[in-house]
């Protein structure tokens, strides 16, 4: 491409996997749209944080979950013959899986975690006209209702699943927790403790496990918000350097090409953000979505089981609704990733190049050329990040359902 030495190197540096080292002292305005994933994350212990505390913390919470997964999995063996008690178990034992699959990704890629948020702060990102940043500032706002509905509704879940055992102890009933206990917890004390447990490990997994997603699809968001960006970017180019050229005195060929220089760092920066995602986070979203149908299809089988009236019903409910929640944030903006550079060729035809010059519409060529391939998201590069993945996913999971009510 026909470009400036100095947007030659600018390019070559990104396309070779440099990371922009430019900080502002306080969150941007793109970055802003994690900051509550991050610090929730901190507050769980999966996120990296500051200090020798909070390490034995992260490893604290680590050697705790993956405890209640190994009770939960020698209940599941012992009561393996009874499937009301199975179904029980394996849906939340499943789900635990999923979270350690993304526990240990911020365990043993937390630098490559820490390098993905800091991208959010470059200055490629920064943009001052009023249409860009009324788009970052809806991602902004979109990310802080998906975190707060979406874990409000875990939390909610697992509060209702403390309830049940309480009222029947009130009751003078044995209870029989879904994960290997002492034999003997009729006793206040030990009934008690065993309880608490279990709600601190079983929300602290619901509250990290839907972060994780909301984070996860937050940058993905991120990504398809800086491509509108971009686009907007590429069709008023000609105009933007003609006014920085008359601003500052220089031939508008320069500015054209500094323009485009910066366009295609913009466009890097993006693309390097995306296949980040997928690099870290892609081998725990293909747990996700493999184990995904199976959860649905387990939840479902304890579901019709229940009064339409009870509160457990509400419960397993809410807990359905998370899981489809969870799949559908990744197929959907994924989707929407997809089809938003898939629009940017169009951008680039779309700006004033007619009267550019030769140098330049050649180079504008190339660009269209590349953008003609759209970023599609994908889990570990097997299974794309698409609704009709979701739609799939849906269809495995009655398909298994089904199975279990015949062999009831």
């Amino acid at each position: 491409m026909q470009v400036s030495k100095k947007a030659a190197k600018v390019v070559e540096k990104v396309q070779r996997g440099h990371q922009p080292a430019s900080r502002i002292s306080e969150w941007s305005s793109a970055g802003e749209c994690v900051a509550i994933h991050t610090r929730v994350l901190r507050f769980v212990g999966f996120l990296r944080g500051y200090g020798l505390a909070h390490a034995l913390y992260r490893r604290g919470v680590l050697a705790i979950t993956t405890l209640y997964l190994v009770q939960e999995c020698v209940y599941a063996y012992k009561v393996r013959s009874n499937l009301d008690k199975l179904s029980r178990v394996m849906f939340l034992l499943l789900c635990h899986v999923t979270s350690l699959a993304k526990q240990l990704v911020f365990h043993f890629d937390s630098d490559a975690v820490k390098r993905l948020i800091d991208a959010l702060d470059n200055s490629v990102f920064q943009n001052e006209d009023d249409a860009a940043m009324q788009l970052v500032n809806e991602c902004t706002r979109r990310a802080w209702r998906v975190e707060v509905g979406y874990a409000g509704c875990a939390v909610l879940t697992c509060t209702l699943w403390l309830l049940f055992p309480i009222r029947d102890h009130a009751q003078g009933l044995h209870v029989e927790f879904p994960f290997a206990s002492p034999e003997s917890t009729d006793a206040s004390p030990m009934f008690a403790a065993i309880l608490l447990y279990s709600y601190y490990v079983t929300t602290l997994v619901g509250i990290a496990n839907t972060t994780v997603d909301a984070f996860i699809a937050t940058i993905i968001y991120q990504c398809q918000t800086q491509f509108r960006i971009l686009r907007m970017e590429m069709e008023k180019l000609p105009d933007t350097a003609r006014t920085i050229s008359e601003a500052r005195k220089e031939a508008y060929e320069t500015a054209l090409t500094q323009q485009l220089a910066q366009r295609l760092l913009h466009y890097r920066h993006i693309t390097w953000m995306a296949e980040s995602v997928q690099e870290i986070f892609g081998k725990a979203i293909l747990v996700q979505f493999g184990i995904g149908g199976w959860i649905l299809c387990m939840a479902a089988y304890k579901l019709v089981s229940l009064s339409v009236l009870s509160i457990e019903f509400a419960s397993m409910a809410l807990f359905i609704s998370c899981i489809l929640t969870e799949l559908y944030l990744y197929c959907y903006f994924g989707t929407e990733l997809s089809v938003e550079s898939s629009n940017l060729a169009g951008s680039v035809y779309a700006m004033q190049w007619v009267g550019a010059p030769a140098q330049f519409r050649r180079s504008l060529l190339i660009v269209m050329e590349c953008a003609r391939r759209p970023l599609r998201p994908t889990a570990s590069t097997l299974v794309p990040l698409s609704l009709d993945t979701f739609l799939k996913i849906l269809k495995s999971s009655y398909t298994f359902y089904a199975v279990l009510r015949q062999t009831k």
